[in-house]
C-alpha cells in the first residue's frame, strides 16, 4: 500500500514540469503557432509574450494545493481573446480549424474509457 502511495505521489509531483519550464512551454507552443499559421516576426513576439504569461500562470496553479480547475479554465479563455487579437482574420479560422481537428481526435481516441 505504501509503494502504491508512494509512486502516485511522485507520478504527481513530476507532472508540473512534465513539458519543461515556463520558457521552454512558451518557446514550443510559440514555435507550433509560428509553423502552422506563417505567424509575422511582430506576431511570433507578441504570441510568445502572451504564451509565456499564460504558461507561468499554470504553472502556479498546478503546484498550488487544490487547483481551481474554473481558474484555470477562465485563464485559457482569456488567453484565447488576447491571441484572437494578434492574429489575422485568416489564421484565426485555420487555428480554429486546427482545434477541432484535434478535439476530435481526442474523444476518439477515448470512446468507451471513463475519465478520471
Amino acid at each position: 500500500m505504501m509503494v502504491l502511495l508512494f509512486a502516485s505521489t511522485t507520478a504527481f509531483a513530476q507532472r508540473p514540469n512534465q513539458g519543461g519550464t515556463p520558457e521552454q512551454q512558451a518557446e514550443k507552443q510559440t514555435a507550433r503557432l509560428t509553423e502552422s499559421l506563417k505567424l509575422s516576426e511582430e506576431q511570433k513576439k507578441q504570441v510568445y509574450d502572451l504564451n509565456l504569461k499564460r504558461m507561468t500562470t499554470m504553472s502556479e496553479m498546478r503546484k498550488a494545493e487544490n487547483m481551481d480547475r474554473s481558474k484555470m479554465k477562465e485563464s485559457n479563455e482569456v488567453f484565447n481573446a488576447e491571441l484572437a487579437k494578434i492574429l489575422s482574420p485568416e489564421q484565426q479560422e485555420k487555428l480554429k480549424a486546427m482545434e477541432s481537428e484535434r478535439k476530435g481526435q481526442g474523444q476518439g481516441g477515448r470512446q468507451g474509457r471513463p475519465r478520471n
